[in-house]
């Protein structure tokens, strides 16, 4: 409910997601419009990666399965690729935006947990988030672990 006792309502989850984040001042800042547009394109990256392993483990045709995995495998390499670019053009601070936690930080954080999770009798699906693979997105959720905002998460984690 906004101030005025209007009703502000949105049903698109990650839409509600940005929105409280941004709420919360996780977001780049908002007169950036290219940076911005940067956080939205890395966390729907990561949201692509999610939405894949879904597809993987809810068909069972055998065929579709195999070429659905095909499909995540070089989706994965690729996104690994573009977001280890972005994490070393960002200094590698163990952020992607600057030295704080940002939204894309905490996106990546959950994204890889469930994708850790949903995939864990697959071990050869996430080879391309190992510590070799993906050094930066590995940082970042080194530093997220160990960040005591977010220890409650953490103990409950099962990633």
């Amino acid at each position: 409910t906004n101030k005025d006792g209007s009703r502000f309502v949105l049903s698109d989850s990650l839409a509600i997601e940005q929105y409280l984040v941004c709420k919360h001042n996780l977001c780049v800042p908002e007169q950036d419009r290219q940076m911005m547009a940067r956080q939205t394109e890395l966390r729907n990256q990561l949201n692509d990666l999610f939405q894949m392993t879904q597809l993987i483990v809810n068909v069972t045709e055998p065929t579709t399965r195999t070429n659905f995995i095909q499909r995540f495998m070089t989706l994965a390499k690729d996104v690994v690729t573009y977001q280890e670019k972005w994490l070393k053009e960002n200094g590698s601070t163990g952020h992607y935006f600057g030295n704080k936690t940002t939204y894309v930080d905490l996106a990546l954080l959950g994204t890889l947990c469930a994708i850790r999770v949903t995939l864990k009798g697959m071990p050869e699906m996430l080879e391309p988030f190992n510590k070799k693979n993906a050094p930066l997105m590995n940082n970042v959720m080194t530093t997220m672990e160990k960040d005591t905002k977010l220890t409650k998460y953490m103990d409950t984690c099962q990633c």
